[in-house]
């Protein structure tokens, strides 16, 4: 299997095309010109996820397949907005190997677009039941505030790595923890089985981000659909570079990042400081650590069919190159 892959689900079949089903219908319902714009980024797909997770974490028990794709829409929803989001304040081209929403559309529409796609993954709740209402917009609450304090924070040469960190487990452990929760819950798991899973996906959210900022220092831009550098050029530092910063803070690094704008060479020089100061290989291991303790809340948990999948997934997730 391809690192970048995850596994094949076969308890619920056929969940992927109803999602984007479901997602399609959501976008369009209210405003059929955003709902257009929305359209071209679920289009494109990405890696679901964050809905496999909720399906998988759902075989612990039995759900109706109905109330889980839509919580699964109202999660993927909530993602895809942010991203548009993200794009719009990192100035990103593109998105998933296509032209960006707001390098097609321009920011205004982008923004527009992003808050409309927000407000129809709030829609979805209304087919929910009240604690999984509750669940998701905890979850909307701490992926704003984590997205606020990335902002906050922008061009901060000398910010703390614990904030960081908990940026990380705010921004996107959040949208990990909640579809493990919410599967389990929908299933109607014992409370300790879906705190296991709900702890097993923040740590799964961690090892994924941090991987995920790494290969913005040493990915191949053609397989992640996006170029690399990005992240620095909008003023977003990662845990690698961070840790760079602190080894050398009156270096050349230093230096570049202290100011905006960025050249593509510059980003690149950059880059190329960080991956030999070291610290690319540091964040790997705490990567691989937090890999290590999703697999341990997994090992709480009795036997069960999507078991043995999450297990794959915490495995690829940190191996993957995309």
């Amino acid at each position: 299997m391809n690192s970048s892959e995850t596994p094949p689900l076969s308890t619920y079949t056929g969940w992927s095309a109803r999602l984007a089903d479901t997602m399609y219908e959501a976008v369009t319902a209210q405003d059929a010109g955003l709902g257009r714009i929305a359209a071209e980024l679920i289009r494109h797909g990405g890696k679901r996820l964050r809905p496999q997770l909720l399906f998988l974490s759902a075989s612990l028990g039995e759900a109706d397949e109905g109330l889980l794709l839509h919580a699964a829409a109202a999660i993927e929803l909530l993602h895809v907005g942010s991203l548009m989001h993200d794009d719009v304040m990192d100035g990103a081209a593109t998105r998933r190997g296509a032209p960006s929403v707001n390098s097609r559309w321009g920011n205004a529409y982008a923004a527009t677009t992003g808050t409309h796609v927000l407000a129809c993954a709030m829609a979805e709740l209304t087919h929910l039941p009240h604690d999984a209402v509750s669940a998701v917009t905890e979850g909307a609450f701490a992926l704003s505030s984590g997205q606020l304090r990335e902002t906050e924070h922008a061009y901060d040469t000398e910010l703390a790595i614990d904030e960081h960190l908990e940026i990380i487990r705010m921004k996107t452990a959040t949208l990990f923890a909640l579809p493990c929760r919410l599967g389990a819950e929908l299933a109607g798991g014992d409370p300790r089985l879906v705190d296991a899973l709900s702890r097993f996906g923040q740590q799964l959210g961690i090892a994924f981000q941090l991987t995920d900022d790494l290969l913005d220092l040493v990915g191949d831009p053609a397989d992640l659909g996006k170029p690399t550098g990005t992240d620095m050029r909008a003023g977003v530092f990662s845990h690698s570079v961070l840790l760079a910063l602190r080894r050398n803070p009156g270096g050349r690094l230093a230096a570049l990042l202290r100011h905006k704008n960025l050249t593509v060479h510059e980003a690149a020089e950059a880059a190329a400081l960080v991956r030999m100061g070291g610290t690319v290989g540091t964040t790997r291991e705490l990567a691989h650590t937090h890999a290590a303790r999703a697999a341990a809340a997994l090992a709480e948990l009795p036997d069960f069919p999507g078991r043995e999948a999450l297990a794959t997934i915490t495995r690829s997730v940190v191996s993957r190159t995309r």
